[in-house]
């Protein structure tokens, strides 16, 4: 069981560095996807009751953890130090892609041991010789292009900064137009990096599909909460556990019109695959009976809410705690940068993000909302753990009439990062007045320890900062979690390499 949980803590680590590429974003990219697929049937052995495995899937196992760690260091290489010296070494590049995909060819024919017969040949085919060997060909072509684009924009890039040189040395009003240039060029080169990560950023997964009821009923499925509108059991769907949300009493009870809204949905759906938003598998609708069962089959996150992780689990070491905010800035930024318009989530709260193993943070709460609310019906709600109010901005608290938008929405996600950072509930025992009074007429925030790192101690202050304008984005965020945690691993490292005293 521990080289699996080393597999899946590498990939995880593949996925945060897959993000800050620079360059070979296309050969990058094919390869998170192929480790994507690699790792179910790492996966299923993961989500067994833990046995004794055998010493051939032991060895196979090893060795994908080997390659595995070449691919981290080869994504690492390319999302950081010049890039743009990097293009000027395309051919290295092509032949570090080209072995650690043959590597990982080696590992998929012996992980192919390990699936089920009906699944064999779909799991091979992504690694089949001849369609790496078009894929890499495409990918590198595609790279090229890239790479010729950005050459190009640098060039303008140093002619615009030798215009200043030379404008300085004349003096006068030269200077200014020159820094004008500059700036354009920076805008330039900002804009060009925004459309690729934008292109780039999800790690892709199989389409949204209603599920048959057969594939859901092979093993009985385990209670796990009730409510007035649904019930939620983990069952299996594909050898992987999963959660299904059963509904009670539908709203809908046409089909048709159910399989219509949820045909539209999966379109938007498509936008948001994250490894930091919860997956969504599709609906079932068993029609054996006289009025349709409805149900939603999502991903199952075995250790609840984050909420629910930080009441367990006050003391979880700083490393943990700040790779979490990390994940769940993730989510929060690939929900706001879908699109020319940011994607609001409108309920943002500790209990909207889900933990899974490994303590991976997964934001939930707004898939397939339309499907869910046609067929749920709505009830009172029961007051939670923590007050609603508690996550209202300032001008929130102020106005009902004010208008919810990022900046609303990064002052909730710093309540957020604060109760990951402290552990607490936040403004426990005060009612919806006295949040009001303190946050609004008194600009109160309740304080972070001491022991906090520093550095996320003031990006929790900048979320929850009075002034709209002065709350950063999800992308400033995440950046600047990402230094945090790259640091403190890097502290880390340094401490167990220290020797000791003799």
């Amino acid at each position: 069981m521990e080289v699996m949980e080393k597999v899946l803590n590498v990939a995880h680590v593949i996925y945060t560095q897959y993000e800050q590429v620079k360059c070979c974003k296309h050969q990058c990219h094919r390869l998170v996807d192929r480790i994507h697929i690699l790792l179910k049937p790492v996966e299923v052995l993961w989500a067994q009751p833990p046995k004794q495995i055998s010493l051939h899937v032991e060895e196979t196992l090893q060795k994908l953890l080997e390659t595995l760690e070449k691919a981290q260091e080869l994504v690492k290489k390319y999302s950081q130090t010049n890039w743009l010296k990097k293009f000027l070494k395309a051919s290295d590049a092509v032949e570090e892609f080209a072995r650690v995909n043959s590597c990982l060819g080696d590992a998929a024919q012996g992980l192919s041991l390990l699936l089920q017969a009906e699944h064999k040949q779909f799991f091979l085919k992504a690694f089949w010789q001849d369609t790496c060997r078009q894929e890499d060909s495409q990918d590198t072509e595609a790279d090229k292009v890239l790479w010729e684009e950005l050459l190009a924009r640098s060039k303008e890039t140093k002619d615009a900064v030798d215009n200043v040189h030379d404008s300085v040395s004349h003096v006068g009003t030269k200077v200014d137009d020159a820094i004008s240039k500059v700036e354009d060029v920076r805008q330039m080169m900002k804009e060009l990096k925004d459309a690729v990560m934008k292109k780039d950023n999800a790690v892709p997964r199989e389409e949204i599909i209603e599920i048959k009821k057969e594939d859901l009923t092979k093993i009985p499925w385990t209670f796990l909460m009730e409510s007035k509108s649904h019930t939620l059991y983990k069952g299996e769907y594909l050898k992987c556990p999963v959660a299904i949300k059963v509904f009670k009493n539908p709203v809908i009870t046409s089909t048709e019109k159910v399989r219509d809204i949820f045909r539209k949905e999966t379109e938007t759906m498509k936008k948001f695959e994250s490894p930091n938003i919860l997956r969504m598998y599709g609906i079932c609708i068993d029609e054996s009976d006289s009025s349709p069962r409805f149900s939603i089959v999502m991903e199952y996150c075995e250790k609840g809410t984050l909420r629910d992780v930080l009441t367990r689990k006050p003391q979880l070491p700083w490393e943990t705690r700040i790779r979490m905010a990390l994940d769940a800035a993730r989510g929060l930024y690939r929900l706001h940068q879908t699109g020319k318009k940011s994607k609001l989530h409108g309920c943002i709260n500790s209990t909207k993000f889900l933990v899974a193993k490994g303590y991976c943070v997964k934001l939930s709460g707004f898939e397939l909302s339309k499907t869910e609310s046609s067929i749920k019906r709505n009830f009172e709600k029961k007051s939670t753990m923590v007050p609603a109010s508690a996550y209202l901005s300032p001008q929130g608290l102020a106005s009902l009439s004010h208008k919810y938008d990022v900046p609303s929405e990064i002052y909730s996600f710093g309540i957020v990062l604060w109760e990951i950072a402290t552990g607490k509930i936040p403004f426990e025992g005060c009612t919806s007045q006295q949040i009001y009074q303190k946050v609004y007429e008194q600009r109160y925030q309740a304080p972070v320890e001491e022991e906090c790192p520093s550095d996320l101690r003031e990006v929790i202050n900048l979320c929850r900062a009075f002034e709209p304008s002065q709350r950063p984005s999800a992308e400033e965020i995440v950046d600047s979690l990402i230094a945090m945690y790259d640091k403190i691993i890097k502290q880390d490292s340094c401490k167990t390499q220290t020797p000791r005293n003799p």
